[in-house]
C-alpha cells in the first residue's frame, strides 16, 4: 500500500500534471467525494476524471506540482500549484491566451491507501482574473 505522501503527489503530478487519468482508480477510493466540484462535474471518481480532462484541454503546457504535504493519521493537508496557458475553453470561459498560475490548499481523508474525500480551497478571484473572466480588482487609492 502506498503512503499518503506518494498518493497525493501522484494524484496531483501524474493525474493532473501529466493527464494520467487511468491512475484515478488506483489512487482514489471508489466512494470518493470531492468538496466542492465545479458545476457540471459529479463529485465522484468519474467527475474527477472529467474535470482533469477539461482542465488539461483548456491549459496547454500545463504543469501541476505539490509544494507541501502534511500527514496526521488518515488526514492529509497539501498545497499544490498549477500553471499553463489558457488556450481552450474552460468552464464556459473562452480561451484568453493568458498564462495562468493558481495554487490551492486541500485537505483529504485517506482510507486504505486511497483518497476517500477531498476539500479544495483555491484563490478563485485570482484565477478568474487571469482567465479574463472578470476584471482585476481596483487597487486601493
Amino acid at each position: 500500500m502506498r503512503d499518503a505522501h506518494e498518493v497525493i503527489r501522484s494524484l496531483i503530478e501524474d493525474v493532473y500534471g501529466k493527464g494520467k487519468v487511468e491512475l484515478i482508480d488506483e489512487l482514489v477510493d471508489e466512494e470518493y467525494l470531492e468538496h466542492p466540484m465545479p458545476a457540471g462535474f459529479s463529485p465522484d471518481r468519474k467527475g474527477l476524471a472529467s474535470f482533469v480532462q477539461a482542465l488539461r484541454g483548456a491549459l496547454s503546457d500545463m504543469d501541476a506540482s505539490v509544494e507541501r504535504v502534511l500527514v496526521d493519521g488518515d488526514q492529509v493537508a497539501f498545497r499544490w500549484r498549477i500553471t499553463g496557458r489558457h488556450s481552450g475553453e474552460f468552464l464556459g470561459i473562452p480561451a484568453s491566451g493568458n498564462h495562468i498560475e493558481t495554487t490551492g490548499n486541500d485537505v483529504a481523508v485517506m482510507r486504505e491507501g486511497k483518497v476517500l474525500e477531498r476539500w479544495c480551497e483555491q484563490d478563485l478571484l485570482s484565477l478568474m482574473t487571469q482567465l479574463g473572466a472578470i476584471d482585476a480588482p481596483a487597487s486601493p487609492a
